[in-house]
């Protein structure tokens, strides 16, 4: 009786494990009618590449100091929309989307460094930078930007001027559960386009 339950428990656990990951390794077809990102973006809408990704970004302002603006998970620019006018009376202001998010380029497939990474996020941030000229910024990060702009300051302090952190997602003993950190570094399987409305 003792093995029967044991057999059915790991048949439930096998079960549940495929019906967790079985949907993230079927591939999508291209949806049909969707439009690209350009056709979705604002009229004050940027698209730069950096780091091989076509990357949305939104300005606000001129001079020192210069805020860069990093969403958290599951959010994008129009996180900051109400926030970015206020910043912009005292200097440059600089929000885009983080890869897998908003209107930036979502790659399935690449080559190299995998762009949904820790490692590559910080240096798109400095990329980022970097493309506009801005030698020191003050990074504002909301929930998981927040991770990125403390990953940023630690890697390159001499580019960070200061940290603004909004409720950001800082964990104590290495971050989420090993378990759990191979499906943050995945591509975004479910969303590899936009719907058109």
């Amino acid at each position: 009786m003792k093995t029967f339950w044991r057999g059915v428990l790991i048949f439930i656990g096998l079960l549940l494990v495929g019906l967790i990951v079985g949907p993230l390794l079927i591939p999508i077809p291209p949806l049909e009618g969707t439009q690209p990102p350009q056709a979705l973006a604002d009229p004050d809408s940027q698209f730069i590449p950096i780091n091989g990704l076509q990357v949305h970004v939104k300005t606000q302002g001129q001079g020192e100091p210069v805020f860069v603006l990093l969403h958290g998970f599951g959010a994008s620019v129009y996180s900051w929309r109400a926030v970015m006018p206020g910043l912009a009376q005292a200097g440059t202001v600089i929000a885009f989307d983080r890869p897998a998010f908003g209107l930036t380029e979502r790659p399935l497939r690449w080559q190299g460094r995998n762009p949904y990474s820790p490692e590559a996020q910080v240096e798109l941030v400095i990329g980022l930078m970097d493309h506009f000229g801005v030698e020191k910024a003050i990074l504002v990060g909301n929930s998981a930007g927040g991770t990125v702009a403390m990953q940023t300051a630690l890697a390159y302090p001499h580019r960070v001027a200061a940290l603004i952190l909004v409720d950001a997602a800082v964990y104590a003993g290495g971050g989420a559960p090993a378990w759990l950190r191979p499906l943050f570094a995945t591509p975004p399987k479910r969303l590899p386009s936009i719907r058109s409305l």
